[in-house]
Parts: structure tokens; C-alpha cells; sequence
């Protein structure tokens, strides 16, 4: 058969088929060349392709290689005769169907005649040979090679299509039992709670740790729908739940009480998935009693935490209330004491020995002393009960009322400010804003040390949303195991009478800086300085907004 394409299909025994037949083969064996031409003259209008052999043993040759649609063959020939050959083409299994006509003018004898049909010939044509006649029989021959390459073209297809379906089932099969393999195996090795339910509830299949659970066997498992098996509180709500998968609702997750055999209850957290068309459900559960039990604890000790939560806030409240009224009440009888102590100095100082005259001092210092001690009690207080407004303030202008505020204290220590400017804008409350400030600048002056004169730095670091401000000395320093107590009220590291104070400065520093909605910090190093710090919303911020 003559190939048109280089894609070449196999049939059923092996043989290489083209996608398109194309034109077919006829082989005309004859060893007279003018008999050669005159047939090819004839069958060429066929448009086939027309392969010659001077031989048998030449056609022989062919065969193996070729298939063909119809063989002319010539009875008289040398060496091996048209019957000899034909008897050879029929004892292969690739040619014993090919059909053969006989073409000769040579014995004309009925015997020629059936000796040819004996070896499958399916016509013997004697010359002269009418051209019309010859073409017309091997054109038949032609188109029946055709519808024949069709037809087997069309079972291999089919058998290629059986063969692949039967192959997708098989596989079908194949990946069903490895599922079916591992879904077993996940059922039996999983930690938690799976099952396979119908629509009623009734479970069909469950793995081990229903019975680890529950206590249970599987068959009483499967003998009554798990409904029976909630608490009677959770069983509504179950039923709900049931009822929303029955109808196709997406998975869920849910949570209640079963019971156990021993008529306990744990809790279990399902997660369901609804088949409607199977109409099964497909259970995930997990038992959460550990974790229910927990959850119940933290919202007991969250209530008792609360309940504490709300009485100390009541102490504490009563207890601010308490030291106002009492640092404020206090103060009029301590101001009777020191103007009766000056009294008694300026009136009648003369007439008291020198032993009375220091009392008296004692009394008047003393007095001077407690009466700053009220006030910083005072001012504390008003910071932890008033309601404070924050307003955009400008740091470089209350800095610069701060140092004027104190410039007197600053130069009795011979101390020296440096300032970095801008500080910069915070969202703050100016009066509080300038006592904390004040209160910075004051320690750094006061706590100076003996040897040198005191050093003041104020800069400000602006962050994305904050401003930092710096108030750094080169006084005496403060050791790391007191530089967060140091904020508590009346926290002193020194006597008052080396370094004068009531221990009130920096806890209304934090209290106030908190009040603000800020922070406050220290780094200091023993013997070399102090670095203040406090942290407080940037005023641009909260205005852009």
C-alpha cells in the first residue's frame, strides 16, 4: 500500500496503516515489457500506483515489502509460471487474501482455467484484452481495497476505544480499592472521631475512638441515632443542626454534650458534610471537654478577677479621696503652727534662750517641710481624679517658662542649660505638662554632684507618632535596682538633709505623664548622670485626623 503520511497508525496483526489509504498499490507481474506497457497504459487512469515485476520471484520480493490492492498476473513466464507463484503468494498469511487475476494468451484450456480459480484467482482474462473491461475489474478491486482499509481503520479505532475504557475502569477500580484501602486505614489510626451517618442519624460507619470516648461498642453505637445520646439541654439545638445538613446546608461546625456510657457527658465539636444524593453525612469530631472545662475555669477566676478589679478601684478611689481631703484640711492647722512659731521668733525672741530659739527654727522648717510634702500630696491627687483636656502645646515655648520659672534655683548651683531646638508640638495639658517639666529640670539641678557644677541637656527625638523629650544631667546618678522605684511616692535614695525633697516630684512625673496618654523613663549610670525621658503623642497627628 503506498504511504502518503509519515504518521503511520498499527493494525491489529502489527502492520503499519497510514492515516489516509492515498492511493493503493496494484502489481502487475509480467516478463514481456510490451505487455508490461500496454497494461500500465491501461489501469493508469486510475490514478494507483502501478508497481511492476519482470518475475515471480521479483513479486515475491515485492510482497514482503508492499501491500497491494489486486495482482495482474501473467501465466507464462520462465523459471516459476503465474501458478507456481500464485500457489507461493497463497501460502503467506499477509498475501493469501490478495486478490490475483490471470492475464494471458496462453492455453486457453479449461484446465488452465480451474487450475487458475483452484489457486484464488478471482478472474482469468485471455487476449486480446479489452481495455474498458480490464479497468473496470481492477478498479472494483481498487475500491474494495479501500472500504476494506476503512473498515479495519474503523475496528482498530474501536478497539483502541474498548481497550482505553476498559483500562480507565480498571484504573477506576484500581484507585477505589486504594481509597477504599486508605480510608479504612485513616479510620482505624485516626486519633479522632470520624464517622459515616445516614439522614435519621443512625451511624453506619465509625472508627475506634468513638468507643475510646465514649465507652460505647460499635454495635450500640449504630443500634439508635446519636440524637438519643445528647444532653437534653443540647438536644434542640442538634436537632436544628441535623435538620440545616438534611437540606444541604454547608459543613458546620457545632458544639454539645453526649453521653457517655457510664452516664457521664463529655463534650464533643463536630464538623458534618451533607451528600444529598447519598444522602449520608460525613462526621469529624473531636472531644473538647478538656478544653470546655478550662474555658468554665478562666471565666470563673475572669469574674472573681472583676470582682477584685472593681473593689480595689472602689479602695483605691476612696483612698485618692481620703489623701485630698486630708492633705487639704491639714494644711490650715500647719499653717497656724508655723505663723505661731515666726510670731514667737519675731515677738518674743529676745526673752527665749538659745536652746528655745532653735525649736522655734525647728518648728518653722519642719512646718515648711510637711507643707510642701501636702501640696505634692495635693497635686497628685488632683492629677488622679481631674479630667484632663490634651490640646496641641508647643514644647520650646513651655520649656522656656519652665527654665524662667526656675532660672533662680539655676543660678544659685551655678548650673548651665543646654537646649536643643525645636522640641517640637505634643498633644498634652499645658498646667500638668509644665509640673512634669518642672519636676525634670528641678531633680536635675538639685541631685548635682559635689565635685562639678551641674550640666542640664533638653532635646526632643521625634518619632512617628510620639515625641520624646530628654532631660539629661551629670549628677549623681541612680543604681539600676532603684531607677523603676524611683517613680513610687515617697521613694527617696538620700535624707533630706543632703538632698532636700519629699519624694513626690516623679511619681507625679509617671502619674502625670500616664494622665496624658504617654510614658516615662530613666537610663542612669551611678556617679555619671541621669537621662530622663518622656514619650508623649505628637501633636500633628491627632490634628490631621
Amino acid at each position: 500500500m503506498l504511504r502518503t503520511s509519515s504518521a503511520q497508525p498499527h493494525s491489529a496483526n502489527g502492520e503499519r496503516l497510514p492515516s489516509d489509504p492515498g492511493k493503493v498499490n496494484i502489481l502487475i507481474v509480467d516478463d514481456r515489457p510490451d505487455k508490461m506497457l500496454a497494461l500500465e497504459a491501461i489501469l493508469s487512469s486510475l490514478g494507483q500506483n502501478l508497481v511492476k515485476a519482470q518475475s515471480g520471484k521479483e513479486a515475491l520480493k515485492l510482497l514482503l515489502k508492499q501491500e497491494f490492492a489486486v495482482i495482474l498476473l501473467d501465466v507464462s513466464m520462465p523459471v516459476m509460471d503465474g501458478f507456481e507463484t500464485a500457489a507461493l503468494i497463497r501460502t503467506r498469511a499477509n498475501t493469501e487474501h490478495t486478490p490475483i487475476i490471470f492475464v494471458t494468451s496462453f492455453n486457453k484450456s479449461d484446465n488452465h482455467i480451474a487450475q487458475a480459480y483452484s489457486l484464488g484467482a478471482v478472474d482469468y482474462i485471455l487476449s486480446p484484452i479489452v481495455p474498458s473491461v480490464l479497468k473496470t475489474k481492477v478498479s472494483v478491486f481498487v475500491e474494495l481495497h479501500k472500504k476494506s482499509w476503512q473498515i479495519k481503520q474503523q475496528a482498530d479505532r474501536l478497539r483502541e476505544i474498548e481497550e482505553a475504557e476498559h483500562q480507565r475502569r480498571l484504573l477506576d477500580a484500581v484507585d477505589r480499592l486504594k481509597m477504599e484501602t486508605k480510608r479504612n486505614r485513616f479510620f482505624t489510626l485516626a486519633l479522632d472521631m470520624l464517622a459515616i451517618a445516614d439522614f435519621e442519624g443512625y451511624m453506619l460507619q465509625l472508627n475506634p475512638a468513638w468507643e475510646q470516648t465514649l465507652g460505647y461498642s460499635v454495635a450500640e453505637l449504630k443500634a439508635r441515632p446519636g440524637l438519643e445520646l445528647t444532653h437534653p439541654d443540647d438536644r434542640d439545638a442538634m436537632r436544628q443542626e441535623l435538620l440545616r445538613l438534611q437540606s444541604g446546608a454547608p459543613t458546620t461546625y457545632f458544639e454539645a454534650r453526649y453521653q457517655c456510657k457510664d452516664g457521664s457527658y463529655r463534650w464533643l465539636g463536630w464538623t458534618a458534610a451533607p451528600f444529598v444524593s447519598e444522602r449520608l453525612l460525613y462526621i469529624f469530631a473531636r472531644d473538647i471537654t478538656e478544653r470546655k472545662q478550662n474555658e468554665e475555669k478562666i471565666h470563673s477566676l475572669n469574674q472573681e478577677l472583676q470582682g477584685r478589679v472593681a473593689a480595689l478601684t472602689e479602695i483605691n478611689g476612696e483612698l485618692e479621696a481620703f489623701n485630698y481631703s486630708i492633705s487639704h484640711d491639714l494644711r490650715a492647722p500647719l499653717r497656724s503652727m508655723q505663723g505661731f512659731a515666726r510670731a514667737l521668733i519675731e515677738d518674743h525672741g529676745s526673752q527665749l534662750s538659745e536652746e528655745g530659739r532653735e525649736y522655734a527654727d525647728r518648728i518653722t522648717s519642719s512646718g515648711a517641710y510637711m507643707d510642701n510634702l501636702l501640696q505634692g500630696l495635693l497635686s497628685y491627687s488632683r492629677l488622679t481624679q481631674s479630667e484632663l483636656n490634651l490640646d496641641p502645646v508647643n514644647l520650646d515655648t513651655l520649656m522656656q517658662e519652665v527654665l524662667s520659672w526656675h532660672s533662680r534655683e539655676i543660678e544659685d548651683q551655678k548650673a548651665k542649660v543646654e537646649v536643643r531646638l525645636p522640641l517640637g508640638s505634643v498633644l498634652a495639658h499645658p498646667v500638668t505638662l509644665n509640673q512634669v517639666l518642672a519636676n525634670l529640670v528641678s531633680n536635675a539641678v538639685k541631685f548635682a554632684a559635689p565635685s562639678r557644677h551641674p550640666l542640664l541637656r533638653i532635646w526632643a527625638e521625634q518619632q512617628t507618632n510620639s515625641v520624646r523629650v530628654f532631660v539629661e544631667d551629670n549628677g549623681i546618678g541612680i543604681p539600676p535596682s532603684y531607677q523603676q522605684k524611683i517613680f513610687g511616692l515617697f521613694e527617696r535614695l538620700h535624707n533630706s538633709s543632703t538632698y532636700p525633697g519629699t519624694g513626690i516630684g516623679l511619681a507625679i512625673v509617671r502619674k502625670g505623664t500616664e494622665r496624658m496618654g504617654g510614658r516615662v523613663g530613666v537610663d542612669s549610670t551611678p556617679d555619671v548622670g541621669s537621662r530622663f525621658w518622656i514619650e508623649l503623642p505628637k501633636a500633628n497627628v491627632y490634628e490631621s485626623e
